[in-house]
């Protein structure tokens, strides 16, 4: 199993309408790759937010393969929405984890 994740810094005068477009826009678009097992949004606490909030994007992919496909056909495109849509107010990072060990 892998994550790819995207750690957002999320400026505040944007932070409601970036929240409600992840849920109802890019999400949805997202899982509409059939790649993607599933999501968690999460919010990072203990962090300086004087600039706005930061969040981490947990994408979960079955297999690597399933992320090559996600990554070959789709990723630079989502990226590039996430860039047109929001510019400098979200800066945003990726890295990708593999599961060495999973509990239940």
């Amino acid at each position: 199993m892998l994550i790819y994740n995207v750690t957002s810094k999320v400026d505040h005068s944007v932070h409601a309408k970036w929240l409600k477009w992840m849920e109802l826009a890019y999400l949805p678009q997202v899982m509409d790759t059939n790649t993607v097992e599933r999501y968690h949004l999460t919010r990072l606490l203990g962090v300086d937010e004087s600039e706005g909030p930061t969040y981490a994007l947990l994408l979960t992919f079955s297999s690597r393969p399933a992320f090559n496909i996600y990554q070959e056909k789709y990723l630079l495109d989502h990226q590039k929405l996430i860039k047109e849509s929001w510019g400098q107010q979200v800066l945003s990072f990726p890295t990708i984890l593999d599961i060495v060990l999973a509990g239940e």
